[in-house]
């Protein structure tokens, strides 16, 4: 039997008790999916668990679900991954959010940096995080994941640097010690910072050493600003397994 579709609505649900789904989840069942009264679905709320839910009406509009059991289950790692992901040109942003939600990140900070090829200002701004905020969700849809990971507003890389950071840092730069790796077994959060599209330039690198960060990398090869958070996220865990 083929698995139900998940959809993410930030609601509250009920046992029992019909609800509304928001236009975007009603959209996609409605229109792109062309589901029918009656068939069910899983939704969740970022706030834990999932809902099973029957389709109790459906039009072109609006989409009416009555929940009918909550399962606890949660999939987050057990490691808070907060990652500082400078701003990639066109789709390859898109990818590097999309595979990141899928490995379990817990917030992406949006930073500017000295060398980026993007500048985002003001409403626009706002706009791509909202749009990057839904391709989280949409990753979250279809990983299993139930708590989509907070995107936040972009801010210069000095000023992040500057501020509090939870756990264990880590930057992606080839260091000249190996990772000690058995660090990872006593951390509950964990800071990891990847590089942009032209690299860091020298005072960035400072201050993040400053900051406490360790180097961290795959090997001698440089990777792309989109691959490099999707191969070291891959990498913690499996040394976490």
């Amino acid at each position: 039997m083929p698995s139900m579709r998940r959809f993410f609505d930030d609601q509250e649900f009920h046992l029992d008790r019909s609800c509304q789904l928001g236009a975007s989840p009603s959209q996609h069942i409605a229109r792109v999916l062309r589901m029918s009264k009656g068939e069910e679905v899983v939704l969740f709320n970022g706030r834990g668990g999932e809902w099973r839910a029957r389709l109790v009406a459906v039009d072109k509009k609006t989409v009416e679900v009555l929940p009918l059991a909550h399962d606890p289950v949660e999939r987050t790692p057990p490691l808070a991954v907060t990652l500082g992901l400078p701003m990639i040109k066109g789709e390859r942003m898109d990818y590097a959010i999309q595979k990141a939600t899928e490995l379990g990140v817990a917030r992406i900070q949006i930073l500017d940096t000295a060398r980026c090829e993007v500048r985002l200002k003001g409403e626009r701004q706002e706009k791509k995080r909202e749009h990057w905020r839904q391709v989280a969700i949409s990753a979250c849809e279809q990983c299993g994941l139930n708590r989509p990971p907070e995107i936040l507003t972009a801010m210069p890389l000095t000023n992040w640097l500057a501020g509090p950071l939870p756990g264990l840092k880590l930057i992606a730069h080839p260091g000249s010690e190996p990772f000690p790796t058995e660090r990872l077994s006593t951390q509950s959060e964990l800071t990891l910072l990847t590089g942009p599209e032209g690299g860091f330039d020298d005072d960035e690198l400072d201050k993040a050493f400053e900051a406490g960060f360790s180097a961290f990398a795959l090997g001698s090869r440089v990777l792309r600003a989109e691959t490099a958070p999707v191969a070291l996220l891959a990498a913690l865990w499996a040394w976490l397994s």
